[in-house]
């Protein structure tokens, strides 16, 4: 049984990533040896099929969204939209923690990362919050888990790996995130509301529509890049890696020319960290390429759905472990190799079931970014607690509540698919 090609693969998985190797040597060293210990297979395959899977047109969006998000990021447009989000929810109780997460949902519809927004609404409202009296573990908590919305609403970068991997349309799959990006948004102000009326937290003064204009004036510009994005895609106008680019274009105008926040020697640093990133991210496609052709060349995808299927071929079932495998897989992936490489796996199962592929992305998607807010992984929550000054483990407790709210935003997603699906049937119908 050990001898099976799956068996092998899982061994040389978990053996590589206990030794503390990069997911992206893991997965092209683990292809490789079982490509080279098959007769059946040509060795010269693995220096092409990694080629031909990052030589992808859709790709470069990622790229070109990494830029933007940096750009805004380092351009210290977190502030203007803190501002406009403090002037809408500040006199609620437990205001601060309510701005973090609204400025959080404000921020992902530019950023398209989670890391990202996390660092860059950390720095501003966690040191905020602690000056009022938060504890610095709630102030990390409610920023780690608001920043989860990067990957949901668009121009997540997680949704682009998904259309490119399950060959899915992207102004779908941006359309579908929109509506769940609003839903988690909504349960954690509630989940920040209950705990901040039941510990005293304070209140950001009283409720001005003066307030509002002028903050409003002031985030209309940042609050102009994810309108141009969606309307351009979803209304047809641009493809979504066109989409890219104008919203980097569109970011260093405003950064670099309008607010004047971004010298040039930050924009030259934006481009290298962005073209870092970009650079680990298209290793993680290549090699992640070449392992998803092994394992489809071994029908291993669908003997993982036969044996699934083997267990129970009720419905509920059956999509109740595909949750709780992504859940636990993101909590010791990160997103973007998880759906590179588990994706092609148990997407034959889904179309089995009849899941419709953007509901699978949106399914998929709030899984692991739910996975990857607990350790060891938990990258999100090491960003937020480093600027907290707080341990690990202080984090957690606080964690739980935020973290049952997104557990119910995912059952939600999961029981009803009109919460994903119904946008993109009415706008692109």
């Amino acid at each position: 049984m050990f001898l099976d090609p799956g068996y092998i693969i899982l061994i040389l998985l978990i053996g590589l990533l206990m030794m503390g190797m990069p997911i992206a040597f893991v997965l092209g060293v683990t292809a490789s040896v079982m490509i080279i210990l098959d007769p059946a297979v040509v060795p010269q395959i693995i220096g092409l099929i990694p080629f031909g899977g990052a030589n992808n047109y859709l790709l470069v969006a990622a790229l070109l969204f990494m830029i933007a998000g940096e750009i805004m990021n380092q351009g210290k447009i977190a502030e203007k939209l803190i501002a406009f989000a403090s002037s809408l929810v500040g006199h609620i109780r437990g205001g601060l923690a309510h701005v973090n997460i609204l400025t959080s949902l404000f921020f992902s519809e530019i950023s398209g990362t989670a890391t990202s927004d996390a660092a860059a609404i950390g720095s501003v409202m966690i040191p905020q919050m602690k000056k009022r009296g938060y504890p610095a573990a709630f102030a990390a908590a409610v920023t780690s888990t608001s920043a989860t919305m990067a990957i949901i609403v668009p121009p997540s970068l997680n949704l682009i790996l998904y259309a490119y991997v399950a060959n899915a349309s992207i102004a779908q799959l941006f359309a579908a995130g929109i509506l769940p990006g609003f839903l988690v948004c909504f349960l954690l102000i509630m989940t920040a509301y209950l705990i901040s009326v039941k510990r005293g937290y304070p209140t950001e003064g009283a409720f001005s529509w003066a307030r509002v204009a002028s903050t409003g004036k002031d985030a209309a510009l940042p609050l102009t890049l994810p309108i141009l994005i969606l309307v351009g895609i979803l209304g047809g106008v641009f493809t979504a890696t066109e989409a890219g680019a104008v919203a980097a274009l569109w970011s260093i105008v405003m950064a670099a020319f309008l607010y004047r926040t971004v010298t040039w020697r930050v924009f030259l640093d934006t481009l290298r960290i962005a073209g870092k990133r970009s650079a680990m991210l298209m290793f993680i496609v290549a090699t992640s390429t070449l392992l998803g052709w092994y394992l489809t060349n071994q029908r291993i995808p669908q003997e993982i759905a036969n044996a699934i299927l083997g267990i129970s071929e009720n419905y509920w079932v059956v999509l109740l472990a595909i949750n709780v495998f992504f859940l636990l897989a993101g909590t010791i992936v990160h997103g973007t190799p998880a759906i590179l490489m588990l994706v092609p796996i148990f997407l034959p199962l889904a179309d089995q079931l009849g899941i419709d592929r953007v509901h699978f992305g949106l399914i998929v998607t709030i899984n692991l970014g739910i996975g990857q807010q607990t350790p060891p992984v938990a990258s999100v929550v090491l960003i937020t607690c480093a600027i907290a000054r707080i341990s690990l483990a202080q984090i957690i407790p606080s964690m739980m509540w935020f973290i049952g709210a997104m557990l119910i935003a995912l059952a939600l997603i999961n029981v009803f698919p009109a919460i994903s699906l119904w946008l993109p049937s009415v706008i692109l119908s």
